[in-house]
């Protein structure tokens, strides 16, 4: 009797554990227009579109809901191109047979504080780390990269929540010198703007 009185006690801890946690947490699947620019000497200015997708993740940390965080997991696809000055930049280092198009594969994690103040709209701040992982540009002699492989950047946006569908408007500002030329040590920096939507499956 006292072993069936513990297990159901047990039970009935695990249930309401498991029923809070899921109250606290929502994920899906999400997916965004990008406009990206790299800004610095030697590349061509100007915002080039993109795509992104992936999965997010809303953990509430209120029981109001009103603020959580929201890390994410995204799959980037973007491009910039070589600017005419480039040549003149990096003199030592260009590759006369460099190609214009440069063509950027990235994985992307932002961790996102999210506040709530009305259910409809929520608004994000933090931070996001980006992977270069494949970078198809030949601009210097030898076959070596241009670019760094990684960024840091700092987020702010804004979500509009209908039932389980999010739209979403974001900005992104490049904190790190993706620059990866010896010399002259210009700066090339990011800047990201991202329009999208997402489906929250829970």
């Amino acid at each position: 009797m006292k072993k069936g009185l513990l297990l159901a006690g047990i039970l009935a801890v695990m249930t309401g554990t498991a029923v809070n946690a899921q109250q606290r947490v929502n994920y899906g699947l999400k997916a965004a227009l990008t406009f990206s620019d790299i800004h610095g000497a030697g590349i061509k200015e100007g915002f080039t579109p993109g795509f992104q997708g992936g999965a997010f993740f809303e953990f509430n940390l209120s029981k109001d809901k009103k603020w959580g965080i929201q890390p994410e997991l995204l799959f980037t696809q973007t491009s910039a191109k070589k600017g005419p000055d480039f040549a003149s930049k990096y003199v030592t280092y260009h590759n006369t047979d460099a190609r214009d198009k440069i063509k950027i594969s990235a994985a992307t994690i932002p961790l996102l504080l999210r506040y709530t103040p009305v259910k409809a709209v929520t608004l994000n701040l933090g931070a996001q780390y980006t992977y270069m992982y494949f970078i198809d540009e030949n601009l210097l002699k030898q076959k070596k990269d241009a670019f760094k492989k990684t960024d840091v950047g700092a987020v702010a946006g804004v979500q509009i929540n209908v039932a389980n569908v999010r739209f979403f408007g974001r900005y992104v500002l490049g904190l790190t010198n993706i620059n990866n030329v010896p010399a002259p040590q210009n700066e090339w920096k990011t800047h990201q703007i991202s329009i999208g939507m997402g489906v929250a499956f829970r």
